[in-house]
């Protein structure tokens, strides 16, 4: 009895200590081990599908992913036939998958099972009367062009059974195709496509020290010359006679920035003369820039030089827009023209308003840099880039991501709205050019465009959006037919990389690596 007793004090003060961390994790390491002889043992009894098809089924059951990278199909048989027979050994000792994962592994598949939140943030009052504003605008513009979309629509079809009733050219009825190629090859068409085709060098000028790597165009002749605004890798940006690549600005430039200017965009007010210039950069910041025409020596001017000394300009710095954490990459105006936006590599965009500087919207979403920026011309939504090839498109009268738009292998570099108010033209790293519907929410085409990245692409504005052109590092600029998507022209010129253009009615402005702006007529 008093050795009983002594036995049970003895079990009282045996102390169990718990393992280490670093212990727990080579027990579980050696359980997983074991787990995987074991299993190989068994593969072989493991019976598993034959057909692709079946596989598929069988792994997506599991909850695994189809295939991995450099996977072949036997490769993905045998993972299959691995996963079956771990399972089956561990049913047999009474536990579950999930008991040989480690402590990592079951805490980032919680993470994953967890429910998806979605959180909204309180506007700002001015945010909030911004989105009021825009909304207003956007609504008209809608309706606008909702209108004359159905009033096209309506006369297509009362000409349609017009000519249906109307005997061919051997005594038979007009075809349905027969009208179909008529309409789509109007004469105004096929007229633009001819001009495009015989497109030439008309001119080329040394623009700056260093590389050009942006410009951009006036949508109207600004005091009645066709303004182009180029930005360099030198900070400087310069404005110039879209006609005549002659310099139109007084001064030889205009040190804007500290270091390269990624991005430029101009803006002409509605039935005005004026003018504002946006620049971004990578020193962080990107700037407003009023275009005045020069006032002080007019007089000299035009008598010493004539009528292109008369139409010269000076930049004014208006506004600096701080904000982004890290570089900038694009810069575009809203339609209505008191907005601007920009892109960074700090996976944001924001929206500013143009008379203050002051930031409206800062918008996050993207899990990379974001580049490329574009807005709809009914100002209505805005569509944005970013470098894991992931194409958003927002509704800023909301603030809400409506769609995104997955299929470009690389990073993607801008993106374009169409005029006709339902497609949206994205390229980037692939060389391709990919456009999206809007209404299906799908692609529409995919256009193997160029045999190097693309730097910037642009619907034509004048001819409403006949074509498109886009600029590559392959040194060429091509223009696009958007009825099929067929190419119209290849204009080769620069000398390496070109880094962007600009589109005017008769005319397309582009500029280089070879640090040289190109006209093309």
């Amino acid at each position: 009895m008093a050795n009983r007793q002594g036995n049970s004090n003895y079990a009282q003060q045996v102390e169990v200590m718990e393992l280490t961390e670093a212990s727990q994790l080579d027990r579980q390491k050696h359980q997983h081990v074991l787990l995987e002889i074991e299993a190989k043992k068994r593969a072989f009894q493991v019976d598993v599908p034959t057909l692709p098809n079946d596989v598929r089924m069988a792994l997506r059951t599991l909850g695994l992913p189809v295939r991995l990278f450099g996977e072949n199909l036997a490769n993905v048989r045998d993972r299959l036939r691995m996963e079956l027979a771990k399972r089956e050994v561990l049913k047999e000792q009474g536990g579950t998958i999930d008991d040989s994962l480690d402590d990592g592994q079951q805490e980032q598949k919680a993470e994953a099972e967890e429910e998806q939140v979605t959180k909204y943030s309180r506007a700002t009052p001015q945010l909030i009367k911004a989105r009021e504003l825009i909304t207003k605008y956007s609504m008209k513009r809608a309706k606008e062009r909702l209108d004359m979309e159905r009033k096209f629509r309506l006369q297509v079809q009362r000409k349609k059974s017009k000519l249906a009733s109307l005997p061919g050219p051997e005594g038979s009825e007009v075809k349905e195709e027969d009208y179909a190629e008529m309409e789509r090859l109007d004469e105004a068409c096929v007229a633009k496509y001819k001009t495009l085709r015989t497109y030439g060098l008309g001119g080329s000028q040394y623009g700056d020290a260093r590389p050009i790597s942006s410009i951009c165009t006036s949508l109207q002749p600004h005091y009645g010359v066709p303004l182009v605004a180029t930005g360099s890798w030198s900070g400087t940006i310069k404005l110039w006679n879209g006609s005549s690549l002659e310099l139109n600005q007084v001064g030889e430039k205009t040190m804007a920035h500290e270091d390269r200017i990624m991005g430029v965009a101009i803006h002409q007010q509605s039935n005005t003369s004026s003018a504002i210039l946006a620049t971004a950069s990578i020193d962080l910041t990107a700037k407003l820039w009023k275009i005045h025409q020069s006032s002080s020596s007019d007089d000299s001017m035009a008598v010493d030089g004539g009528e292109d000394a008369a139409s010269k300009f000076t930049l004014e710095e208006a506004v600096v827009l701080k904000g982004h954490a890290t570089r900038l990459s694009k810069v575009a105006f809203h339609p209505m023209g008191q907005h601007v936006g920009t892109t960074s590599f700090d996976h944001t965009w924001r929206l500013w308003d143009v008379e203050t500087g002051s930031e409206v919207l800062l918008q996050d979403g993207h899990w990379k840099e974001v580049y490329g920026i574009g807005f709809h011309k009914d100002g209505s939504l805005c569509s944005t880039t970013d470098f894991g090839g992931v194409v958003q498109v927002w509704d800023i009268r909301t603030g809400k991501s409506i769609c995104h738009f997955l299929g470009h292998a690389n990073r993607v570099l801008c993106s374009e709205f169409s005029s006709n108010g339902f497609q949206l033209a994205t390229a980037g790293d692939d060389g391709t050019l990919k456009v999206w519907d809007l209404r299906r929410r799908k692609q529409f085409a995919s256009v193997p465009a160029h045999s190097g990245l693309i730097t910037q692409i642009q619907f034509d504005r004048h001819d409403n959006g006949e074509y498109l052109a886009s600029s590559s590092f392959d040194g060429t600029v091509k223009m696009w037919s958007t009825r099929d998507w067929k190419m119209l022209s290849t204009l080769r010129g620069h000398e390496g990389k070109v880094m962007g253009l600009g589109l005017f009615h008769d005319s397309i402005v582009s500029c280089g690596f070879d640090k040289t702006l190109k006209l093309w007529q």
